[in-house]
This record gives structure tokens, sequence and C-alpha cells, in this order.
């Protein structure tokens, strides 16, 4: 082969194999091309797939049919939700979902979809019913009435932070806005206490230690009450924080009528002035452990909140700490003092704008009423009958003895009595204020309501009405008995009525552990009534104010006083109107000023 046609040969190859390159060159660049254009750019699209995606997108329109009925496909009742599902109607705008209660009126709820939930009130049986609701607002027919009941939901009440005068209770929340109502009595009281609330949650004060009480609660919903829970029992017990004063309640009796009542201030103690009788350490802690310093004699203070919300805490018994905000050398202090140290004024724990509350006649702060009776005389039974007071009869039964008038003791009666204080004030120990928790709910449970004329006293007031007492010689006067002439010293009706037998120079009135006291009586558990008529009046100092001889009313007095209080009357019984701590008085010290008389309040 020539050279010629060699190379003519090899140049065939070469074109060959150029072409065939080229064209698997060109499937390379145009596959490339291909999934570069899938990757970021649109996929071509077709006529017919134009069109069937124009059709696709162009919106169309479904007749409303306004013989459509949603029938209801099933319903189910929860505790709290009502949950509806129904069938669907060609071209709805709406359903309108109509529910009752029982026998209650229709309500409506609203829904784009084919179900809906609605709230509700558990323990119920409900009724519901359907309609559709076109574009337009029309109406379609109502679906067959559905009928579902409840499940009840019964609230269990819980009773947490027992002290030995207050508990906590609580209870599941039933219904977001719902109403509650709770009620609590004494074991075997047929009449309720009743709080409306709006939470599940109270604190009851002023219970006794020990008793068994019962307590119920019910919410309520739009009208509706779910099912009142299971009776609960519980007994006060324990220490912490907690005020004794706070929600206290009773009953007022009169004849048939009973009526459930609060008889102390609405915040507790909280804001009641109090006052030191002696030095008293003020500390940083409750536990009166840390002393920030002594507060003297006659501090002004205030109850107060701590940083954390307290301002009373029980210690052991009615043992108290109490955060005050005090007034040391014109410089505002505060902390803890111990509660039983301190005077309180009674008229503010126990405000007498309530009339249910205890009730204040403070004489001897503006005209002393201290009178002694003297003059005996005989008188007929005519006469007899337009006294106030009965007149005490022979051992024979048919002679009788009386006082003629009142003797107004000279310098006292009728006047104000030096260094006693405002009349505003009715001060006492804390102690006091406690014991009357149980004698006002002991008062009202009969019809009536406490009147108190005096608390502490100081001794120098004290001193002055004994001094005149005996300067004027009222018990050294001569009435006749047995045809003989007897004095009340001289121990007429086998007692020896003396100064000294009613006014002590060294009485627990001066200790700010007793009180002189009568009773208003109700009229009606809606009306309060006049001060009840005893056998002397209040402060009369002779042998009519003893004990021996009290009237009905008196002894009712005597019971409502001594019954479950802590409180006695004097040892010898000789004052009807007197009742004191049966504490050692000697706990408590004799204070002889008013140190408080410029107390503002």
């Amino acid at each position: 082969m020539s050279v010629r046609e060699r190379k003519r040969k090899k140049l065939i190859r070469s074109l060959i194999y150029g072409s065939i390159a080229l064209v698997i060159t060109s499937v390379l660049i145009v596959l490339l091309v291909h999934k570069v254009s899938k990757i970021f750019g649109e996929k071509p699209v077709s006529d017919a797939d134009k069109t069937k995606k124009t059709v696709f997108n162009t919106p169309t329109t479904e007749p409303w049919d306004p013989n459509g009925i949603p029938n209801i496909e099933h319903i189910i009742a929860s505790s709290e939700v009502l949950s509806v599902h129904y069938e669907r109607v060609k071209g709805v705008g709406s359903y309108e979902i109509d529910y009752r209660s029982e026998a209650g009126e229709w309500q409506q709820a609203e829904s784009k979809e084919t179900s809906c939930q609605i709230p509700i009130n558990s323990g119920f049986t409900y009724h519901v019913r359907i309609r559709s609701v076109s574009p337009t607002g029309q109406f379609g027919p109502y679906s067959e009435e559905a009928v579902v009941s409840a499940e009840a939901v019964i609230p269990v009440i819980k009773a947490e932070k027992k002290t030995s005068y207050n508990i906590t209770f609580s209870w599941p929340l039933t219904r977001e806005n719902a109403t509650y109502v709770f009620q609590y009595r004494p074991k075997g009281e047929t009449e309720w206490h009743e709080f409306p609330l709006e939470k599940p949650e109270i604190g009851v004060g002023g219970l006794r230690k020990g008793e068994i009480y019962e307590a119920v609660v019910a919410a309520y919903k739009d009208g509706f009450a779910t099912l009142r829970s299971e009776v609960t029992e519980f007994t006060p017990g324990g220490t912490g924080y907690a005020d004794p004063f706070y929600c206290v309640n009773a009953f007022v009796k009169v004849g048939t009528e009973t009526k459930s009542v609060t008889y102390t201030a609405e915040q507790g103690c909280l804001g009641v002035h109090c006052w030191a009788q002696f030095e008293t350490p003020l500390c940083s802690d409750v536990d009166l452990s840390e002393e920030l310093l002594k507060l003297p004699g006659g501090t002004a203070m205030t109850i107060v909140k701590d940083a954390d919300g307290n301002y009373i805490c029980e210690k052991d018994g009615n043992r108290f700490s109490i955060y005050v905000n005090a007034t040391v050398n014109n410089e505002q202090k505060e902390g803890w003092v111990l509660g039983n140290a301190l005077f309180v004024d009674l008229a503010m724990i126990y405000p007498d704008s309530n009339p249910y509350s205890v009730h204040y006649n403070r004489t001897n702060a503006y005209s002393s009423l201290f009178t002694c009776g003297g003059n005996g005389k005989k008188v007929d039974l005519k006469s007899e009958d337009k006294t106030r007071y009965n007149p005490l009869k022979a051992k024979n039964g048919k002679e009788s003895l009386t006082v003629s008038g009142f003797n107004q003791i000279k310098d006292v009666t009728g006047k104000v009595l030096p260094n006693y204080g405002p009349r505003e004030q009715m001060p006492a120990v804390l102690d006091v204020a406690l014991a009357l928790l149980t004698a006002q709910r002991n008062a009202l449970d009969k019809g009536y309501a406490l009147l108190i004329y005096e608390s502490y006293r100081p001794n120098s007031t004290s001193k002055k009405v004994y001094a005149a007492m005996t300067d004027n010689k009222y018990f050294k006067e001569e009435i006749e008995k047995d045809k003989k002439k007897r004095t009340l010293a001289n121990g007429f009706l086998d007692k020896n009525y003396t100064e000294a037998y009613f006014i002590a120079n060294n009485s627990n009135h001066n200790k700010g552990i007793a009180l002189d006291l009568t009773m208003r009586k109700f009229t009606s558990v809606e009306e309060l009534g006049k001060e009840v008529e005893m056998q002397t009046k209040m402060h009369t100092l002779d042998y009519r104010c003893d004990m021996t001889y009290n009237t009905r009313e008196a002894n009712t007095l005597y019971s409502i006083m001594t019954t479950n209080t802590g409180l006695v009357p004097l040892v010898a019984k000789q004052e009807w109107w007197h009742f004191e701590l049966s504490k050692d008085p000697l706990q408590f010290p004799c204070v002889k000023e008013y140190i408080f008389a410029n107390y503002k309040i």
C-alpha cells in the first residue's frame, strides 16, 4: 500500500472518530442543559397541561341547598365540653348550633366546620339542634334534637393551713369564670354559714379548737349549679400564721328566726391600734429571738403586714407574735412583738357600726355613772310595782325593803374621771379580745349583743372613786331590818358591803383583764333593740348588784360570759356586770396611768 493511500485511510479514521466524539459531546451537552434546566428552570408545560391548569384554578360556586339538614352524626358530653359532629350541607356559609340545659333557654353557637365544641356545666342534661346558614344569612331547617347528659364533677374540699382558729379550704377548679358558694357549720347545727366566692378558695376564722365542723361547696355558671360536694368534716388545730379575728361568724337567733352573721372587722387585726403595757422587746423575727430594741411602755403601735404578707402568728395556745409599726422617738420602727404583752383597742376589732358586733358606752370617759344606794324604807306593793328594781324581801316573804332613789357619789358621778383616756377607745389585753370571740357568739345565739361600759381603768381612777365613796360614808348609812338599824358595812344580808367590796385599790380593771358589760336585745334577726334592764343600772354600788339577786336576764349574761370563754365573775360574785380572765392576775402588771390618752385613732 502506497504512502498516499495510508494517509487517506488515516484521515478517514480521524474524521469518523471526530464525528463520533462530536456526536457524543453534543449529546452530553444536551443532557447537561436538560439537567440544569430541570434544576433551575421551569419545566415546559404543554398546551394540554396549560388548559388543565386553567380549568383547575377557575373558581366555581356551589348553590346552597335550602332543604339540606345537618343531621347530627354523634355527640359527646364531657364534664365541661359538649362535642358535636354533623353532616355537611351544600353551599353552606356556616352552621348555627342551638343548645339548652334541661328546661333552660336556648343558646346559640356558630361554626363554619362540621363540628364544634361548646363549654357546659357538668351534671346536667343538654338538648342540641343544628341548622345551616347560607352565605347571605338565610336559615335552613333544624336537625332533630339530640339529648345527652354531661358527666357530673363533684368538687372535693381540701382543708389545709390549719391553726387553732382558722382553716383555709380549696377545691378543684370546676369551670373557668364560675362562682362558688361555700357553706360551713358546727356539726349538729341546722343552719349553714354561707359565702359566695369568685375563686375556689376561702379562709374561715373564729373557729373553736377541737370542735367538729361540716363544709360543702357548689359551683355556679350562668345560673346553673353543678352537684354539691359531699359533706366534709374538719377540726381546727395546729399553729402558724392566722388572724383569729378574721371572718368570724355566728348565728343570731330570735324566736324561730336564724341568720348567719359576721361580727368582727372585715380586715381582722390589720390596722388595729395597740400599745405595750410595759417595756417590750421589738424583734426582727417571728420567733422573737433577735431583739432590735426595747419599746418603752406606752409606745404607739399599729398592726401591719411584714414583707411576706404575714402579721399575726400563733405560737402555742393563744400566745401570738404580732408584726407592728411602732413610733419610737418620733421614728417609725417595724418588727415582731409578743401579742400578749399588748393592750389592743377592742372597738377596732369589734366595730359597733356592725349591729351584730360588740357595742360600747364608755360612760366614765364622759360622764361617770358610779352611784350608790341608801336610805332603805318599807314600801307597800303598790309603790313596789312602780320601781324598776325588785326590792329585797324579808325571809317571811311579807315585809320588803327597797332603796329610794340613788345617791350620786360626790366628786365622781356626772364627771369625766381623771386620767381616763378617750371615749372612742376600749382598751384590753389581747386575751380579753380572744375571749370575746366566744362570748359574742354565745350572746348572738341567744338573741343578744354585748354592750361594754368599761374595760381597762387606770389605777389612779379606781383610787379616786374609792376615796369619794369613803369620804361621803355611803356604806355607813343605816337601814331598818328586824326592827333594828343596820348598816351595809355591818354585814347587811350576811355580807360585809364596804367600799372595798366594790372598788378595789388594785382592781383587775387596772390590768386590762376585766370587763364591765351588759346586753342589748335583738327585736328580730335584722334589728337590734335597747339595753336590757337588770336588777340595777350599771355601776350602782350597793347590795342589789350582787349576783345573789340576779334577774333572769342577769343570769343569761352570766351564762353567756362564762361558757367556754375563759372568763369568770368576781370571786364573791358581787357585781352582775363584772367578768375577768381566769388566768393568774399576777401575770399582768397594774397600769396606774392611762399612758395612751392622746393616742390618735
